[in-house]
């Protein structure tokens, strides 16, 4: 599209005069780039609108105003919602809007996360900014907010194709437009190869464009050879810089592409493949910059080569550090980090702060980060377009839209003149494919992942079993022909055939039915005599996708998933058990619908029962819910005495957990699987689900590494022993933790099995209470009472405990002078540290009276 390539003033546009001098003033804008000037009419009026321009050329500030001023102005006492797909980019939009808003007096919340600390100002803000799945717990347990929307953001709208998150967008906007029909949207999204289709599902105005605030400059590093192939420039005449041949040696050329950017006062983002990638670029990038400061080749400020250590110092955490922090640490001494989701939140703020300062040179990372915050760089090598895919079992080369939004990173506006970004090309032939695939080629098109006949994993697969049960426990559409005309203004309905999407719906609904998660209440009358007055049914042609085969499996086909008979656990060779039924403190499988059965009747109608409202409104994947209302059940056979077999312990229950698709298995290395094995048959009694085939190992490498932390063994043995980062460590402690809450929530109020035994019902209760503490606070049971005190974590909470004998807030509150001295002199400790911790405890014990 031809944008002109002119700037155009504020005064220019007709919007809310504060908020004009607000960005002239705060944030030195005067005028807008073309792209914003050709959208931010479209949407000031309220209509819909798809913005697919590349990255930093300003699709945010288009949404910022939109939402600021008509929420200040005709949609005064509305609600805006911002999505993003990530935490990190919630925060930073969370800043910016808290800013631009407070201008025209509007309040900004955020909602990412159930912890308190995680939300903000979610109740009477006017905007709240969220992730997709938060917006949708809410909605669940409290579907009337859908009422006050008045404006929605989608932010990194293009991500509507990932797997685990697209689903949940697409029917969150599906939701707000069939509920709330006025409510305006605003899609911000990459250059996507079919934005044409997707303005078409929105029914929003399509604006899409080139246009770059500064020149970026695409080439490829072959060897020691820099070329330039193409430019995406603001207009104007962008001639081509000549080639360029770097200094040092072919086999180490990100040194020789590091040297020259340093050498340009520049920094630089190099994208890898893989964790194990990055970290070793990193080390050796590091390790270069270090040689050539001790030869005196480069020279940096004292002031940079501080920041490095502090950096450093700031990585380290209060445990002993991981091999992975141990390794960043070493890095940034040499001024290159590297960032992946190995690594915790906290540690990745350290390397992003880097940065955004100017004092790290470079980082290492891994795709994801292209997905996430704003991080530009003058300079950005793509060393790997290639990654191992699990399901092809072999190499892929990575999309183009993906590449080109690591590559779209390049040039700072404000900053550069201009940036660069570099494929690495192994040869003549390679750098030529390169050219073809990646610069000249066109963006994939974005698919609905809301239903994918191609799925090949539990969490595709339970996409539309999941939402189909939202949508009538919590969403009100609860008969057939009203689930149908919703499902069809979903962007599934435009690249499915329709009697493939309503077969596949049947499929659905069968199973819901099937495992107590809905109940069918009948034909209703009034729903055929609706059916009946329909005037005209409104057949749309589709863009059907040939190569898209039929679904053939059924709505719980999730390989790995397979139950194992009840007739058939423990007792098929299990002697009965001479330890107590639970002390220390199914993966289930294939839930399979009926062979064969008759299409839903246009007018049944449904209602969930309570297992559906609470599964749904607790955000769980039916299935899910149904393994753990199975294990529980068999966890209060063994606990009230009915089952003479089975035990239940700590394990049991992490195992029950990990045992869902909701939980996010490991893949065990080479040396895990006699651990793991031993596990298997060890504890064999204790566990309530049984898993198969590698899905049994992944899961219950999974339940051992948490079980690992919460009986208190350190990051770095963790790391040691199970070959697992921080950063997954604790997405799995998250994931266990809302799982336990969950099955906690289910347990408490499922009145059939109160009333199996409701000893037992209490017991079991709060055993999975106890395991819920100890998973979230990472220790063992005695120490429950310190963790809970703020201010202390495990570590604290244990030395106190081998220290002073103390196990509870009361205890803390209380101490002597003489004790409060033993604990000053540990290590890490102080006198002010000692009194801010026991007046801490005071007050805990002041409010449990």
């Amino acid at each position: 599209m031809d944008d002109g390539g002119e700037m155009v003033g504020l005064e220019e546009f007709e919007f809310d005069n504060r908020l004009k001098k607000m960005l002239q003033e705060n944030w030195g804008i005067s005028q807008l780039f073309p792209p914003q000037a050709m959208a931010l009419p479209s949407s000031l009026e309220g209509r819909n609108l798809m913005l697919a321009i590349p990255t930093a050329s300003g699709k945010s500030l288009v949404a910022h105003i939109t939402m600021a001023h008509r929420l200040a102005n005709d949609l005064k006492g509305k609600r805006g919602i911002y999505i993003v797909p990530l935490k990190a980019l919630a925060s930073e939009k969370f800043d910016e809007l808290s800013e631009i808003c407070s201008s025209v007096g509007l309040k900004v919340g955020l909602a990412i996360g159930d912890r308190s600390s995680e939300n903000n100002l979610v109740e009477g803000s006017d905007v709240l900014v969220c992730t997709s799945e938060k917006l949708d717990s809410m909605l669940r347990s409290n579907p009337s907010l859908m009422n006050d929307i008045g404006i929605v953001v989608a932010d990194e709208f293009h991500l509507l194709q990932e797997p685990n998150r697209g689903p949940t967008l697409e029917i969150l906007l599906s939701r707000i437009r069939h509920r709330a029909e006025g409510a305006q949207i605003l899609a911000l999204s990459a250059t996507v190869g079919n934005a044409d289709e997707l303005s078409e599902w929105l029914e929003a105005d399509l604006i899409k464009s080139d246009w770059r605030p500064i020149a970026l400059y695409s080439g490829t590093l072959t060897g020691l050879d820099l070329r330039y192939h193409s430019v995406e420039s603001p207009g104007g005449d962008f001639a081509l810089p000549e080639s360029k041949r770097l200094g040092g040696g072919a086999k180490k050329n990100l040194h020789s592409v590091l040297d020259d950017t340093i050498d340009m006062d520049k920094q630089m983002l190099v994208f890898v493949a893989s964790r194990s990638s990055a970290q070793k670029e990193a080390r050796e990038l590091s390790e270069h910059v270090k040689s050539k400061v001790a030869a005196g080749i480069h020279g940096f400020s004292k002031s940079v080569t501080e920041s490095w250590d502090a950096m450093a110092g700031a990585l380290s955490a209060r445990e002993n550090g991981s091999v992975t922090v141990k390794a960043l640490e070493n890095a940034v001494r040499g001024g290159v980090g590297f960032h992946h989701a190995g690594l915790t939140s906290s540690q990745r703020k350290v390397i992003e702060g880097g940065f955004k300062s100017g004092n790290l040179l470079c980082i290492v990372a891994t795709p994801t980060l292209a997905q996430g915050v704003n991080l530009p760089a003058s300079r950005v090598v793509v060393r790997d377009t290639r990654r191992w895919s699990t399901v092809a079992a072999r190499s892929m080369p990575l999309p183009v839209m993906e590449v080109r939004q690591m590559m779209g990173r390049a040039g700072r506006p404000g900053f550069d003149e201009f940036g660069e970004s570099f494929l690495v090309s192994k040869s003549k032939q390679d750098e030529a494919s390169l050219i073809d695939f990646y610069l000249k080629g066109k963006p994939e098109k974005v698919t609905s992942k809301l239903a994918n006949p191609r799925a090949q994993n539990a969490e595709e697969d339970g996409a539309l079993l999941t939402h189909i049960l939202s949508i009538v426990a919590t969403a009100g559409i609860d008969d057939r022909d009203a689930i149908s005309r919703f499902l069809s203004k979903t962007f599934l309905a435009s690249q499915m055939e329709s009697e493939t999407l309503e077969a596949r719906t049947d499929d659905v609904l069968q199973w819901l039915c099937e495992n107590g998660m809905i109940d069918r209440t009948g034909e209703s009358k009034q729903v055929k005599k609706r059916i009946k007055e329909m005037k005209t049914i409104e057949v749309e042609e589709e863009d059907w996708q040939d190569e898209m085969p039929s679904w053939a499996n059924s709505a719980t086909a999730i390989p790995g998933l397979d139950l194992i008979p009840k007739e058939e656990m423990l007792t098929r060779r299990l002697a009965p058990r001479r330890g107590p039924a639970i002390f220390g403190f199914k993966k289930a499988s294939k839930y399979n619908p009926s062979e064969s059965f008759l299409p839903e009747p246009s007018a049944m109608t449904y209602s969930p029962t309570p297992l559906g409202s609470r599964v749904s409104r607790l955000y769980l994947n039916p299935i899910s819910g149904r393994i753990i209302q199975d294990g529980l059940r068999k966890a209060m056979g063994i606990v009230s005495g009915e089952d003479k077999v089975g035990q239940v312990s700590p394990l049991s229950l992490l195992h029950l957990a990990s045992c869902t698709p909701d939980f996010l298995p490991l893949w065990p290395r080479k040396n895990d699987y006699s651990a793991i094995q031993e596990a298997l048959h060890g504890h064999e009694r204790e566990l309530l689900s049984i898993p198969v085939d590698l899905e049994e190992e992944r899961r219950m490498k999974g339940t051992l590494v948490v079980h690992s932390w919460m009986d208190e063994d350190s990051l770095e043995t963790i790391e040691n022993d199970w070959g697992v980062q921080a950063g997954d460590l604790r997405s799995r402690v998250e994931l266990l933790e809302w799982l336990l809450y969950a099955m906690r929530r289910i347990l408490s109020e499922d009145e059939d099995l109160a009333r199996i035994d409701r000893g037992a019902h209490k017991t079991l209760f709060e055993s999975i209470d106890e395991v819920h503490r100890r998973v979230r606070y990472g220790c063992k049971a005695d120490i429950l009472g310190l963790v809970a005190i703020k201010g202390v974590g495990r570590v604290r909470a244990r030395e106190m405990s081998d220290t002073l004998g103390v196990a509870n807030a009361s205890d803390v509150s209380v101490i002597t002078e003489r004790d409060r001295s033993r604990l000053s002199d540990l290590r890490g400790w102080s006198p002010r540290l000692v009194d801010k911790l026991v007046d801490s405890a005071s007050k805990s014990v002041r409010r449990s009276r």
